[in-house]
Formats: structure tokens, sequence, C-alpha cells
């Protein structure tokens, strides 16, 4: 384990963002930003939380001064207030705006609606891929539905597994969709499970849902305090005294979050 550099003054405690390169802390009204493990920090008006940071150091934040892109203030639509949740390498931005999901595109403040998404239903957006894909999440009647939005603003139904009668992504990357799958009974019977953006379940997984993967395959496991390789091999913490909030898994396979009361650290270094 490795700890990470805090500027004086600062304080980090809670899950971080980001693909590893560069990471954030979780908001207020100023927050630590992580390049190659260099900290320093941004200062902002009033609080934000800042819940994601691309590849190329473009961090989103959201406040009571509005939404925002870097420097950039990103437009708003009437009605509810908006929040933001990913973006891309590219620098599209995914939240909500207005009570709809919406996507502001690269190069425009402008949002973009999402179908089916101003419904009057509260609704969350779990994650956005590198080529536009959006996946989020919302309730019908107590049962958790997910759906997946193509670049070109398709919506497309995440389906159960059989017998099951609900559903809850968790995280898009590269076309590939993660969460699990439901069945509602006397419990609670979750099954991890991976779908195609045909909303069809191509594989079904131990250990519980994945919340980070990366490009080599590795994905991370919170519910299990683990780490699953490519491989197969299974990498585990002692939670929740090592990592109590594992969040960012890097492209090299080390495991970024937080730990009560000391700060943000690195697991499985290489």
């Amino acid at each position: 384990m490795k700890r990470l550099p805090i500027p004086a003054g600062q304080h980090s405690v809670g899950p971080l963002a980001g693909e590893g390169d560069w990471l954030a802390s979780g908001g207020g009204t100023s927050v630590v930003i992580w390049h190659r493990e260099v900290a320093r920090t941004v200062e902002f008006p009033v609080s934000r939380s800042t819940p994601d940071i691309n590849r190329h150091g473009v961090l989103i934040s959201a406040g009571e001064d509005g939404v925002w892109r870097g420097e950039e203030k990103l437009g708003e639509l009437p009605g509810e207030p908006s929040t933001v949740r990913s973006i891309n390498a590219d620098g599209d931005v995914a939240g909500a705006s207005g009570g709809a999901l919406v996507v502001w595109p690269a190069g425009s403040a402008s949002p973009m609606p999402l179908e089916g998404t101003d419904d009057g239903r509260f609704w969350q957006v779990s994650g956005m891929d590198d080529a536009g894909n959006v996946v989020a999440a919302t309730s019908a009647d107590g049962v958790r539905q997910g759906y997946v939005w193509g670049s070109e603003g398709e919506r497309v139904e995440l389906q159960p597994l059989a017998g099951h009668h609900e559903v809850s992504p968790t995280l898009i990357r590269d076309g590939r969709v993660y969460g699990w799958s439901a069945e509602r009974g006397g419990e609670w019977a979750t099954t991890s499970v991976e779908w195609n953006l045909r909303g069809e379940v191509v594989r079904t997984m131990e250990l519980g849902p994945v919340f980070d993967v990366n490009d080599a395959g590795d994905e991370l496991l919170s519910w299990s305090g683990a780490v699953r390789r490519a491989d197969g091999r299974v990498d585990r913490w002692s939670y929740p005294f090592t990592m109590a909030f594992p969040s960012v898994l890097a492209e090299n396979g080390d495991l970024y979050g937080g730990q009560y009361y000391e700060g943000p650290a690195k697991l499985f270094c290489r």
C-alpha cells in the first residue's frame, strides 16, 4: 500500500474519481487532483461535487453555481437542478438537467436530452464510455430498470436473467455494460452480469457486481473486497481497514481509493 500525497491544509476521505493517471477527490470548496500521483489543489467559489475526471485531466463539477466541464460552464434545461456524472476521453459529459438525463457533447455547452427520461421518474446515470454510450437506471413500482443509449441516442432496455424481475447497471466500458440482475422475493437474490449494447446478458460472474474495469480486463469487485484479474486470479484486501472506499482501477492494475482517517492510497503497486 502507498499513501497518496495531500497538499498542506487539505483533507481527503472517501472515494476517488478518475482513471489512474488522473484522480480527483470527492468535492467541496477545494478539491485535490493528482496527475501521476503528484497532487495539487483546485479552488471553487462554492462547494461542488466532483464525480469524474478524464484521461486528459478535464474535471467535471456541480454546485449552486451550476455545472461545469473544467472551467466551462454548461447550459441547463429549465426545471430541476442539473447534475453531472461522467466525462469520457473526448469530453462528452453525461448527467441530468431539467428533470431529464442529458449529454453535453464535446465542444458544446448545450444539453441534449436522452430519449424517454423526461417521464417524471428519478433517473440515475451509471456511466458513459468513450464511444458516447450512456447507461442509467430508474425505478417503476419499486422495480429497478436499466437502459443503455447508443451514441446516436437510441435507447435499449437491459434484460434481466430468466426468472429475475429487475436489473441495476453499475458502469459501461467499451460497449460492455456491467451490473446485476435480481429476483424479488422473500429475500433479494442478485447475480453479477455483463450485457452487450443490445441489452442481452452475455455472461454471469461470481463475487458480486463489477464497479470498475480496465482495458486489460481486470475487474473491481467492491462488495467482495477484491480485484478479479483478467487471468482469473483474485486479489483481495482486508476490508474495511486497508481500503474503505475502493473506487478507481488503473490501466496498470493498481487500485486507488480512500482509507478511514488516513486519506487516499494505492494498493497492488506493481
